[in-house]
């Protein structure tokens, strides 16, 4: 392999780890810009900041007017909105709100998943894969390994120093 080999296959790893930093950043930037949204919405009263769920499965985030006192304007569709129905996350506090529910997303409808069966506390499948992922201890992690492994070095040394010392 020649220097040139070499210097290519340098920059081709530099590159690759370029690529990777640049990936990265992106997605802090989408978290970044959300928090610079949320900072700007706290400083209002009259703006919320809002996680929206269209019809056509995208998720946006829009920093929304309030309008009468607690219903606000999506893309054309009125929502109403519940501060006992507000999400946190760190310091960002926003609304989920579903293109076609005029209600934000909440878990007041905490007993009617429970009485349909639907909720996932006593879900079998959930219990199955928690006992499936606990791990099973490591055999060398006993004090008795050890010891048997220190008393087979100890042996060995007197074995050792017997047949270069006789």
């Amino acid at each position: 392999m020649n220097r040139l080999d070499r210097l290519e296959e340098k920059q081709a790893h530099l590159e690759d780890k370029l690529d990777q930093k640049k990936k990265k950043k992106k997605k802090l930037r989408f978290l970044g810009k959300i928090m610079r949204m949320g900072k700007k919405v706290d400083k209002d009263l009259e703006r919320v900041l809002v996680q929206y769920l269209t019809s056509d499965y995208q998720m946006l985030f829009k920093d929304c007017k309030i309008i009468g006192g607690n219903l606000i304007v999506v893309n054309n569709k009125v929502h109403v909105l519940n501060p006992k129905r507000v999400w946190k996350y760190k310091k960002l506090t926003f609304y989920i709100v579903r293109e076609i529910d005029r209600q934000p997303v909440s878990n007041d409808d905490y007993d009617a998943v429970k009485a349909r069966k639907d909720d996932t506390e006593a879900d079998v499948p959930l219990i199955k894969a928690v006992l499936g992922a606990v791990q099973k201890p490591n055999p060398l992690q006993g004090k008795g390994t050890w010891i048997a492994i220190g008393i087979a070095v100890i042996v060995m040394i007197v074995v050792v120093s017997t047949f270069m010392g006789g």
